[in-house]
């Protein structure tokens, strides 16, 4: 009888934690889902035409060490088109502060990368407008569907007899045909 009683309650545990699948209907767009500004949207692009994504890209131009005291880095944005055959284009590069209000926009216009072609944006180690917490965010396409680009930004700063340098990877806010 016991063993009947502890089957009932592993047959109900496994009920309980069951989902059923989302009907089409429950399905949402991901910009649905995490709205992205009329900045970045792909709304004006014919997206069975093309490929491509937002990226968000962290930066530190000022870092905290010893007592609250800020550390100014040199940060370097490096965008690299790591496929071997196909161009992508990079549409937009906009820097924003700690707070997330605009300071520049890095590129007037797009510009293509060839196949395994890179390209560098330097921030300045006195250019300390974008404070502890800035960031990139990107916007590229292609014409069809490529190996994706690897974007990093390294910070550097080798002040006095200390040096230290570390570098953060992209992350992904919206894509279309991926």
């Amino acid at each position: 009888m016991r063993n009947i009683y502890y089957l009932f309650i592993v047959f109900a545990l496994l009920l309980t934690n069951c989902k059923s699948e989302d009907t089409p209907s429950e399905k949402q767009n991901p910009e649905k889902i995490l709205p992205l500004s009329e900045e970045y949207s792909w709304v004006n692009y014919n997206s069975n035409n093309f490929f491509g994504e937002v990226l968000y890209i962290p930066v530190y131009s000022s870092i905290y060490h010893q007592n609250d005291m800020i550390l100014d880095l040199t940060a370097t944005l490096s965008i690299h088109n790591t496929d071997i055959n196909s161009k992508i284009t990079t549409l937009k590069i906009d820097y924003y502060d700690t707070d997330g209000n605009l300071v520049r926009k890095l590129i007037n216009d797009e510009f293509d990368l060839t196949p395994l072609q890179s390209k560098q944006f330097v921030i300045k180690q006195t250019d300390v407008s974008g404070g502890t917490g800035a960031k990139f965010i990107i916007q590229w396409m292609s014409e069809k569907q490529v190996i994706k680009p690897v974007v990093e930004a390294v910070m550097i700063s080798t002040s006095s007899t200390q040096g230290i340098s570390f570098k953060t990877e992209s992350r992904i806010l919206s894509s279309v045909c991926y």
